[in-house]
């Protein structure tokens, strides 16, 4: 049986505990942050979360932030099922990676679709109904990412629910204009397929590799290698080189906050 949440009444919510990327007082990247960091394979898998004291003890939440920057923070959420969460305007940009379990939307006034495990999206700020996590006697597990310092919440989204990336793009059949799959208000979602060189990097992002092997080899010539599955962030100011190394095509996705 679902058990319906009042979102009010409820300390952290799905990806309202997000919230906590813009608090003043959260850890900043120091000097020794290096300019690559890989998520830990174990923390992808949902090890080594804390769990979230709820107001609603029906409810359970667990959640690690993996990468806190100066404009996104990541984190990894596992949510319990059987429930349902209703927005009456979402407050933020969300990407998400559902690694675990089956979400039924429903946007207000608009038809229902469902988000499964291996689905990327976007959840739109200002977005109106309900998510109704499917009982799957388990958690549900997700990637989100966030930026930092958002526009004030007169600034929505282009869209107004979640926007599940195309699987064809995903798969390499399907190629956005300019590569460009998502800019929003908030947030910028690419894909890349060139064997090409990057330098200079100003603005953070995140990187998760979809087919190919990426080796990045940073200015003090450390190279770093990342496989199909992997995510890794790239720091601002990044300054160094990447290239494919792989008989298979190249493809990644880049997330990173869209410049006003």
């Amino acid at each position: 049986m679902k058990k319906k949440v009042n979102m009010r009444k409820v300390l952290i919510l799905w990806g309202l505990g997000l919230l906590l990327a813009t608090n003043a007082s959260a850890q900043q990247p120091s000097q020794e942050t290096p300019s690559i960091y890989k998520i830990p394979t174990a923390l992808l898998a949902g090890e080594g979360l804390d769990k979230k004291v709820q107001s609603d003890t029906s409810r359970t939440v667990y959640q690690k932030r993996v990468y806190n920057g100066t404009e996104i923070a990541v984190y990894m959420i596992a949510i319990g099922t059987g429930i349902t969460n209703e927005f009456k305007s979402f407050p933020m940009e969300e990407f998400i990676f559902w690694m675990n379990g089956k979400a039924v939307v429903e946007p207000a006034g608009e038809e229902a679709f469902a988000v499964h495990s291996g689905d990327f999206f976007v959840q739109a700020k200002g977005f109106q109904g309900k998510w109704n996590f499917v009982d799957i006697g388990g958690l549900h597990l997700e990637l989100a990412l966030v930026a930092k310092d958002r526009p004030d919440a007169t600034i929505k989204s282009p869209i107004t629910k979640a926007l599940v990336i195309d699987r064809d793009i995903l798969s390499g059949v399907s190629k956005p204009t300019n590569g460009v799959i998502y800019k929003g208000a908030e947030l910028t979602v690419n894909v890349l397929t060139k064997k090409e060189e990057l330098e200079k990097i100003r603005q953070e992002r995140m990187i998760h590799v979809l087919n190919g092997i990426v080796t990045v080899t940073t200015e003090d010539q450390v190279e770093h290698q990342f496989f199909p599955g992997d995510f890794f962030i790239v720091t601002e100011n990044f300054k160094g080189k990447w290239r494919s190394g792989s008989l298979q095509a190249l493809r990644v996705l880049e997330v990173y906050k869209t410049k006003r």
